[in-house]
């Protein structure tokens, strides 16, 4: 067939868009009704091929379910099992949400790029509100079961191409697939994106069992591009689309509010009566609380509440520093009178003191001309500025530059020091010190791992940092203030050791769960030792086994992922290949967290049943420290893998391996990551010494106890074990 062609015209229309000035919408080719759905506002968890997270319940789907619908393919439809769909759409700020569930008894997409709409695909238009005839006033768009997107018809002029704002994922269903999309529906720049908007609309379904496209089934029955009596209509809500709770706080969730009162207002939920306010400042107590409790603040019908004044909660004005939670509960009127629980939303008056430095306090490398700004305290009108590189002298400092703006230059500095600066602010009445912040030049000690300020770190945690260019040792300290290991010296319980050049390690040994540590690394010069910046880490509650950021493709130096997870490279019976053939050995683009996978391919053909990759753990090997007692495993198919088995071996080296199989058969096959959870327990089961753990394998076939045949890639990630 000759490949899909869109004759298009860069145009740049202003639409009116009113019930009152647009064309009628299509009508249903069977019922005669308008063609017509709100669109509600709503966010979806996460883009992923799950709907589970739509509530749609709540929503009206434009439906692709019958003969009348079908423009071509009629003799080779067998019905809504062989073909057809439920479209939901959402919006947000940003974005326009699809979710497509599809019935489709053979799935088969062997197309790519502008081709896929000649096999099972969904297509999606856009349009202005006008009966039109041509292709020059829509926008159409593509996606399919396999993930892949396109942009045919494009009113901008910018159509028959890829693009990066259409993301999708999909999952395949006993009975067909879903779809979740995402656009950026201002990347369309000739319709209106606002509340009360209409936008011609008109979904597709392309579908066949083998090649070429053989069925189109559509929501006006018309042609895809045919515009001639209209497309239906998708009206741009501001309801949301949880009937229940409310929505929309104001302050927004999160935000800094800059006064020491404050009005409180939200939108009711759709059926909402009256309204139960909570309001407290901490959030466990906002969250837990009910109409007993003192965080109750009154049944009310008004959608607002003030706060902060004398009559009202918090009388005496709320307090600079300390961050607020609330929380309204919506109750149905009568006779059902349902309470739905809200959402626990916070804002934060700013402190009295300096806050938001830039250099952000120990980042670092900042340059040696830097110009150092803040955000001044709640109320500041002046600003005294202490700058030195000596801790204690910044600390202790009484005199001081004055500042009328958030802003101060030291001037010209010296590379590969360590400098410290202070502000205080005064309000007019009291003056209130500021805490010592610290940043670098370049060549000075810097790029603290566990990063500062990272957070969910593993309990048993490697401290790691670059030297100082001209360093002879290094000296580090650990604790629990900041204040305390930014003082501290060799005397102190803080102080961990000295450490030597080209040692730029210290092994922090199993530290406690949900703890947030400070550290920091002295460099000592020909005997003189210069102060190093204060770091901090928190600590989750799990042991990281793998996480796949430290492998590299220096394949020289045993940095390549397939040289520490060992795969079936010369091996018969194992059909197993660990990481890419080329750079970048590591998965980067289907990652759950961080910035890499393992991308590990299984080839079970030819005799081969089984495929496995094996690590020889050097740590963790005690699996009961810290108190754990489950591995997770994050593991992501794709949908053309040949179903086989997912197993995870645990083995000490003398003892045959505990198998634990994957309780979901079809795991191979989903398409998004989905977090495997195995008990250590069952693993103990299996008589494997849980104190002496010494290699894991993750494979694909025979080992899980099934028969296997067929290859695929399965992707692996974020392998830990966690305390319950």
């Amino acid at each position: 067939m000759l490949t899909k062609k869109c004759l298009f015209m860069g145009i740049f229309i202003l639409l009116s868009v009113s019930l009152t000035m647009a064309d009628p919408p299509a009508v249903h080719p069977l019922t005669g009704e308008e063609l017509v759905i709100d669109c509600l506002r709503g966010t979806p968890d996460a883009i992923d091929g799950d709907l589970s997270d739509w509530k749609l319940g709540a929503m009206t789907p434009a439906v692709l379910d019958v003969e009348e619908q079908l423009n071509s393919g009629q003799a080779s439809w067998d019905g809504p099992d062989d073909l057809s769909a439920e479209f939901y759409v959402l919006w947000d700020d940003e974005k326009l949400y699809m979710g497509v569930i599809v019935k489709d008894d053979k799935l088969s997409q062997n197309k790519t790029g502008g081709d896929i709409w000649n096999a099972d695909a969904v297509e999606i238009f856009f349009a202005t509100t006008n009966a039109v005839a041509g292709h020059e006033e829509h926008y159409q768009y593509g996606f399919d079961f396999k993930e892949q997107t396109w942009n045919w018809c494009n009113m901008d002029g910018a159509g028959q191409s890829a693009i990066d704002y259409l993301q999708c994922a999909s999952t395949e269903t006993d009975d067909g697939y879903i779809c979740e999309a995402a656009i950026e529906y201002g990347q369309m720049l000739s319709l209106d994106w606002s509340v009360g908007s209409i936008i011609g609309f008109h979904p597709v379904l392309d579908d066949t069992d083998n090649g070429d496209r053989e069925i189109q089934m559509t929501w006006t029955s018309r042609e895809a591009h045919d515009q001639t009596l209209g497309y239906g209509y998708l009206i741009l809500s501001d309801a949301e689309v949880n009937p229940g709770p409310a929505t929309g706080p104001s302050p927004a969730n999160g935000s800094v509010h800059n006064d020491t009162w404050v009005t409180l207002s939200w939108r009711a939920g759709t059926f909402a009566d009256t309204h139960d306010v909570y309001l407290g400042d901490v959030l466990e107590d906002v969250n837990n609380a009910t109409r007993d409790s003192e965080f109750y603040r009154g049944n009310q019908a008004l959608t607002y509440y003030v706060a902060g004044f004398p009559g009202f909660a918090y009388p005496d004005g709320l307090v600079p520093g300390t961050t607020y939670y609330w929380r309204i509960d919506e109750v149905n009127a009568p006779p059902d009178e349902t309470v739905y629980k809200g959402n626990v939303w916070s804002f934060s008056i700013p402190p009295k003191t300096a806050y938001n430095p830039d250099p952000a306090d120990g980042a670092g490398l900042a340059d040696t001309t830097v110009t150092l700004t803040w955000t001044p305290g709640f109320g500041a009108k002046m600003h005294t500025v202490y700058f030195g590189d000596d801790y204690d002298t910044v600390n202790n400092a009484t005199v001081g530059v004055i500042r009328g703006t958030a802003n101060y230059s030291p001037g010209s500095l010296d590379a590969e020091k360590v400098y410290y600066w202070r502000v205080d602010e005064f309000d007019g009445i009291g003056t209130y010190k500021g805490e010592v912040w610290a940043f670098t030049t370049p060549g000075a000690v810097g790029n603290p791992q566990p990063a500062n300020g990272a957070d969910d770190v593993s309990m048993a945690t490697i401290l790691s940092w670059t030297a100082a260019d001209n360093a002879a040792s290094h000296e580090v300290y650990l604790g629990l203030d900041k204040n305390t290991v930014g003082g501290a010296d060799t005397t102190s319980p803080e102080y961990k050791g000295a450490k030597a050049l080209g040692a730029e390690s210290y092994d922090a040994g199993l530290l406690e769960a949900e703890t947030t540590y400070y550290w920091r690394v002295d460099e000592v010069y020909a005997g003189n030792t210069v102060k190093g910046p204060v770091w901090t880490f928190t600590v989750g509650s799990h042991i990281l086994v793998d996480d796949f950021e430290g492998y590299t493709d220096n394949d020289a130096e045993g940095e390549a992922i397939w040289q520490t997870w060992i795969d079936g490279f010369g091996v018969a019976d194992n059909g197993a290949q660990v990481g890419n053939l080329m750079p970048p050995y590591c998965e980067q683009r289907i990652v759950h967290g961080g910035l890499q996978s393992m991308p590990l391919f299984y080839v079970n053909e030819a005799g081969v049943t089984n495929s496995e990759a094996l690590l020889t753990l050097t740590a963790p090997r005690d699996w009961t420290a810290g108190g754990v007692a489950d591995l997770s495993i994050w593991v992501r198919g794709a949908s053309d893998n040949a179903a086989d088995p997912l197993y995870v071996a645990v083995s000490n080296s003398a003892g045959t391996p505990a198998i634990i199989i994957n309780d979901d058969p079809e795991a191979a096959i989903k398409t998004a990551w989905k977090k495997w959870l195995i008990p250590l327990q069952a693993v103990a089961d299996q008589g494997i010494n849980l104190g002496n753990v010494d290699k894991i394998a993750i494979g694909v076939g025979s080992k899980a106890g099934a028969a296997a045949g067929g290859s695929g890639t399965m992707y692996i990630d974020d392998i830990r074990l966690n305390r319950p």
